[in-house]
């Protein structure tokens, strides 16, 4: 009985001192004598982990280093506007980064990524470039009309059948993979409102059917065939930046928007969509040139071993960048040089001190740090 009457004394204490204009309480660092030293950032004292704030500085420090140099600008024109979870899924072939898995294939097929994502693949002009004794010419052994760069490979009139099959077929395959994301997406809120139930039940309460617990199922069907709205924005990609495996953030908005289905799903098919159609480019685009390059290569005498062996000569005209032929008019970078501002490369500078003013402002929670400027594991969708 003792206990009973105590325990009402304390919450009607406790109910008093809410419900007073109590203060809060304020602790004042400069106060303190038992901690003398205080990790200041840019005039704040630091109050997170200060090794997980070093670790995040340098990592948004070498994110700007890379976002400045010129073939990130020229292969990633709207670095802003990229769905980083799939590029990083295709780079990596699903395996999370922090498991450190590799083999001799699975290095080879990263490395291959990363060239293709960087406008770094060794085309015709990039090669003469480094040997210009064994390669005269970086015309396109294909068509053998254009110069061979990064970009013709994709739009190689050779190629542009190739590129419609591909694109039929993975526009085909759209809702067989809308069907599963959809059946994946229901199975999975299923659980997740049996497990709550089960909880609540377990507690002798009865279930709220409501807010997060209530669970609406997606229909059945995704829709095969959507009739899109002319775009009226400037595009920023094309049809070679998806068959580079570069999946654009604005496209994954839009296709959320018209199959009226959660950005999850939507997300599901468009990382299956790129990732059809970048590995069915380089089974079919790719290795095809390679074939044909080698082929010349051959009869024009030039040997793997040559390809590789050093190589101590002058140099060709490198002033292109990796893989890139600028024309007339335009910056290595793709920018045209009308739109420069006193004559300086669009887009990011590296600047140091500029990474650090975006950490301080996400630390003050005005700025949300992109993906490739975050610390920690990265979770990749299974496509």
């Amino acid at each position: 009985m003792a206990t009973t009457v105590g325990n009402e004394l304390v919450d009607q204490a406790a109910k008093v001192a809410a419900q007073s204009g109590s203060v809060p309480l304020m602790v004042d660092p400069t106060q303190q004598t038992d901690i003398t030293t205080f990790a200041h950032c840019y005039g704040g004292i630091v109050e997170i982990d200060l090794r997980q704030l070093l670790k995040q500085q340098s990592t948004i420090r070498h994110h700007q280093a890379w976002t400045s140099q010129r073939r990130v600008k020229r292969a990633i024109p709207d670095i802003d506007d990229v769905e980083w979870n799939s590029i990083l899924a295709y780079v990596h072939d699903r395996h999370a980064v922090f498991t450190f898995y590799s083999n001799s294939k699975d290095s080879h097929q990263r490395t291959h990524h990363i060239k293709r994502l960087h406008g770094m693949l060794p085309t015709l002009n990039s090669m003469q470039a480094r040997k210009p004794n064994l390669y005269p010419t970086c015309v396109c052994r294909r068509c053998e009309l254009e110069k061979e760069d990064i970009y013709h490979i994709w739009k190689c009139p050779l190629a542009a059948e190739t590129t419609t099959e591909i694109w039929k077929e993975a526009m085909g395959k759209i809702n067989e993979w809308g069907v599963q994301a959809t059946n994946s997406y229901n199975a999975a809120r299923k659980q997740e409102y049996k497990r709550a139930v089960a909880v609540v039940r377990y507690r002798g309460q009865y279930p709220y059917i409501g807010g997060p617990l209530r669970m609406q199922i997606m229909y059945e069907d995704f829709p095969p065939s959507v009739e899109l709205e002319p775009c009226t924005a400037k595009p920023m990609w094309n049809v070679s930046d998806l068959l580079r495996g570069i999946t654009p953030l604005s496209m994954l908005t839009e296709w959320s928007a018209v199959f009226r289905t959660p950005m999850s799903i939507a997300k599901t098919v468009l990382h299956k969509f790129v990732g059809y159609l970048e590995a069915q480019a380089s089974e079919l685009i790719w290795k095809s040139r390679c074939s044909e390059t080698i082929a010349w290569e051959q009869s024009q005498g030039i040997s793997a071993k040559g390809r590789i062996s050093k190589y101590t000569g002058p140099r060709g005209d490198w002033s292109q960048g990796y893989g890139y032929i600028a024309h007339d008019g335009f910056c290595p970078c793709g920018a045209s040089l009308a739109t420069y501002d006193e004559g300086r490369c669009p887009g990011a500078t590296k600047d140091p001190r500029a990474a650090d003013e975006r950490l301080l402002e996400s630390l003050l929670g005005r700025k949300r740090l992109s993906m490739m400027e975050r610390m920690g594991r990265i979770p990749f969708i299974c496509i």
